[in-house]
């Protein structure tokens, strides 16, 4: 269903995936990410980074993605420039390409300390099963050469969810602290290393889809294999623990109706 109907009006465009060449940009001050899920499950992403290079530099920025995942929209500015599409060579413009794993940004940063933005869209990116919605959205991705010394993120939804909403960050070995409040959930670390990616692990309930077109469906469960991947362990046995203790429970109760039953009879 998910992907027979990713003919979306704005043109996504299926591409296979990223690992790009590491551009020479000596410090990154702050990053922020802001991430709009929209009612159909499309992603909207927003990187508002400020970063300094010690001359003009051949700068790439990957978007890690996986087959299947559409991309669209690509923009990006420079201290509020936007600059257009080109060979990413000249200044003020900026190329699209292919990787090995993902879609690629090359441009010319400039001289100095500056503020970027990068802007694109994604559809296919999450999974919606029968019971929650399943998202991983990259909030930073990995091909960045030095650390970032502030990060923060939020997700914006198209309505505040009813039911429960469970979120833990890859990298686990990164302390970050993650709250909820209404329709947004905000995340915020430091000093996230160079190379290393940060992902927020987003499992909603349906309800806070209004209709499926932006993700791919599943017409099974989900949420017991999600929990069961996270813990490492192929065979997600708690649900059948549950299931069990449910047989005993309705077990008991009809073995004692039909003791006093009985008694009543005598």
């Amino acid at each position: 269903m998910g992907r027979a109907r990713a003919g979306l009006a704005f043109g996504l465009v299926a591409l296979a995936f990223a690992a790009p060449s590491q551009a020479k940009l000596t410090d990154m001050a702050s990053v922020q990410t802001v991430v709009t899920l929209e009612p159909n499950g499309v992603l909207d992403l927003l990187e508002r980074v400020s970063v300094h290079a010690d001359r003009p530099t051949a700068a790439t920025w990957q978007v890690t993605m996986q087959r299947g995942e559409l991309f669209a929209q690509p923009s990006l500015y420079v201290d509020g420039r936007r600059y257009g599409a080109g060979d990413g060579k000249r200044a003020g413009t900026f190329l699209i390409s292919r990787g090995p794993t993902g879609i690629r940004f090359d441009w010319l940063q400039p001289n100095g300390s500056h503020s970027l933005r990068i802007a694109y869209r994604l559809a296919l990116a999450g999974t919606a099963y029968t019971d929650v919605v399943d998202l991983s959205i990259p909030v930073w991705e990995h091909d960045w050469p030095v650390p970032v010394r502030k990060l923060t993120a939020a997700l914006k939804l198209p309505r505040p969810p009813r039911g429960r909403v469970i979120l833990w960050i890859e990298q686990r070995s990164l302390e970050a602290t993650v709250t909820r409040s209404g329709d947004r959930i905000h995340l915020r670390t430091r000093t996230v290393a160079a190379g290393d990616p940060v992902t927020l692990h987003t499992v909603l309930p349906r309800n806070v889809l209004s209709t499926f077109e932006g993700v791919t469906v599943k017409t099974k469960p989900g949420l017991a294999a999600i929990l069961a991947a996270r813990r490492g362990d192929s065979r997600a046995w708690w649900p059948w623990a549950v299931a069990a203790g449910v047989v005993l429970v309705v077990s008991a109760v009809a073995l004692r109706t039909a003791r006093s039953r009985r008694r009543q009879r005598r």
